[in-house]
Order: C-alpha cells, then sequence, then structure tokens
C-alpha cells in the first residue's frame, strides 16, 4: 500500500535515494564541463603542444591554452613552413638546455625562424601578431601587456575596472553629503 503525503506548500520531501542520486548528477556534470575545454583541444592542431612549449620557453608567464589556441590558428594561416620552425626552435632550445628565453634566444640564426620567435613574443604581449592597423587580434585583455600593468597603471578617465567594461554606471556626483 502506498502512502500519500499531503504536504503543505513550498515543503519538499525527497529520499535519502533522491538526494544522493542528484549529488552523483551533479558531481557528474561538473566533471564533465570542467574537461571539455581539455577534449576540445585533442583535435584542432597537432602542433598546439609544440607551440605552446615554445611559448612558454619564450614567455616566462602564466599562459592561456585558449589565447594560444586562436594565436596558433593565425600562425598556421601565416606561415605555410610553421611546424618545420617550431620543431628548430624547439631543437635548438632543448641544445641549450633551456629553461628561459635568454638561455636559447641569441644561438637562433637570423632569418625566418628568429622572426617567427620574435613573432610569438610579440604576439603574446599584444594580443596580435603584427604592429599594423590590418593585424588580426586575437586576444585583447588576456594580452600580457594588459595583465601586467592591470593593477598599477590607472587612465583616470577609464577606471581600473578593466577593458571593455564601458557601461558600468559611475558614481553620481551629486548631492553632496553634508556634514
Amino acid at each position: 500500500m502506498r502512502h500519500s503525503h499531503n504536504l503543505p506548500p513550498g515543503k519538499v520531501h525527497l529520499s535519502r535515494r533522491q538526494i544522493l542520486l542528484s549529488g552523483a548528477v551533479i558531481m557528474a556534470g561538473g566533471l564533465l564541463t570542467s574537461a571539455l575545454p581539455r577534449f576540445a583541444f585533442a583535435d584542432s592542431s597537432l602542433q598546439f603542444i609544440p607551440f605552446m612549449q615554445l611559448s612558454r620557453l619564450l614567455v616566462n608567464h602564466d599562459l592561456d591554452n585558449v589565447v594560444g589556441q586562436r594565436m596558433l590558428a593565425l600562425l598556421e594561416a601565416e606561415h605555410p613552413s610553421l611546424a618545420e620552425h617550431l620543431n628548430q626552435l624547439l631543437a635548438i632550445a632543448r641544445a641549450h638546455k633551456a629553461e628561459v628565453v635568454e638561455d636559447f634566444f641569441p644561438a637562433i640564426p637570423a632569418g625566418p625562424v628568429q622572426d617567427l620567435a620574435r613573432q610569438i613574443i610579440f604576439g603574446w604581449y599584444t594580443g596580435s601578431l603584427a604592429p599594423t592597423r590590418s593585424a588580426k587580434s586575437f586576444a585583447f585583455e588576456q594580452a600580457l601587456t594588459w595583465r601586467l600593468t592591470q593593477d598599477t597603471i590607472t587612465i583616470p578617465s577609464y577606471g581600473i575596472s578593466g577593458p571593455n567594461n564601458w557601461q558600468r554606471a559611475n558614481t553620481p556626483v551629486l548631492p553632496v553629503p553634508q556634514f
């Protein structure tokens, strides 16, 4: 015989089994959503892992994988021999047992390989690959020039809130409090 409970409005009755099942679903959803970005990088480009290894040697900062993915897509479109140049740069770094850019950058021969290394450094700091008006931007708030100065340099008319935050309402000046 099944008992029906008449609960007052606003009251919910959950069994321990329902609570346990709900908790398991929530945990599984959290694990799945945290793993999705990693799965997205798996098939995107064969050069992604070497590119990020080289980037971390050239730029000694915590680099964002999503920004790296966007930058790599632009580099692949611009440089047909990108994979070969990345491998040359990594080979030079390994030969010098490099941990930072200063360990191997002087050994990079002048020419397209060195130009690529400079372009990667420039890209991480500026969010674009060239200092021209027609250059495509792949990062703005994540560009290192912004992140490095966000807590020290405040342009008075922009405020410290950050880029792309133009909609924030200004604090009203009037009425002036009376003391």
